[in-house]
């Protein structure tokens, strides 16, 4: 991999918030309470991908917070695809399942078809 940043410190808090974020992220599959609502992951995410490294000054805290945040969102824009999709093909199954008949031979459907 190319060298992204040449100060440590901008690398440092990258670092830091990314694992921050990843340990959100972690959480939240494990509750899975929002695991459809994407808008407040995203949020989330955004809100909480930030890092304070002892030691390390406002302004390379900074950098190093807006290189993390460049770095995540391609997973934001993936990860909301990836919801979308499977959306989409929950409403498609559903749609199939409530047109098609009950029962593969019409019986549980037609009562003249049980005698």
């Amino acid at each position: 991999m190319p060298k992204i940043v040449d100060d440590p410190e901008i690398a440092t808090v990258a670092i830091a918030s990314l694992t921050k974020m990843v340990s959100l992220l972690a959480a939240e599959l494990v509750v899975g309470m929002h695991s459809d609502d994407i808008n407040l992951i995203e949020t989330c995410v955004r809100t909480k991908l930030f890092a304070s490294v002892e030691g390390i000054g406002a302004e390379p805290t900074a950098a190093g917070v807006a290189l993390a945040h460049r770095l995540v969102e391609p997973v934001l824009r993936d990860l909301r695809a990836r919801v979308e999709a499977r959306a989409s093909a929950l409403a498609h199954a559903q749609a199939a399942a409530a047109a098609a008949p009950i029962g593969a031979d019409n019986k549980a459907t037609n009562p003249r078809l049980l005698h």
